[in-house]
């Protein structure tokens, strides 16, 4: 059995990779659509209310970033160039052939 996206990238968990101009920590996986969630530790948390306007509880703001580049079929170009070359090789031929 072949190994899943979130099992080939686990080893970005905690990375801190700059992806379209912005730069945080990978904080997980997404494998349906292929992606990455990032926070930023410069970022202010944020401040979650209640439904009365109480503040409940604070969290830093996160974003999800798409693993393909902007046409569609291969490894966005800046992970290409900040992920180890077997890692992007194995990401990349994943996305491939997922079909």
């Amino acid at each position: 059995m072949s190994p899943s996206l979130i099992q080939i990238l686990e080893p970005l968990i905690g990375s801190t990779l700059t992806i379209g101009h912005r730069r945080g920590t990978v904080i997980d996986i997404l494998e349906d659509p292929p992606s990455l969630v990032m926070s930023s530790p410069e970022a202010p948390e944020e401040i979650r209310l209640d439904h009365l306007g109480r503040p409940q509880e604070t969290s830093v703001p996160s974003w999800t970033v798409s693993l393909f580049s902007e046409s569609g079929n291969v490894l966005h170009p800046d992970l290409q160039r900040q992920l180890h070359p077997d890692l992007a090789i194995r990401a990349h031929e994943f996305l491939n052939n997922k079909d």
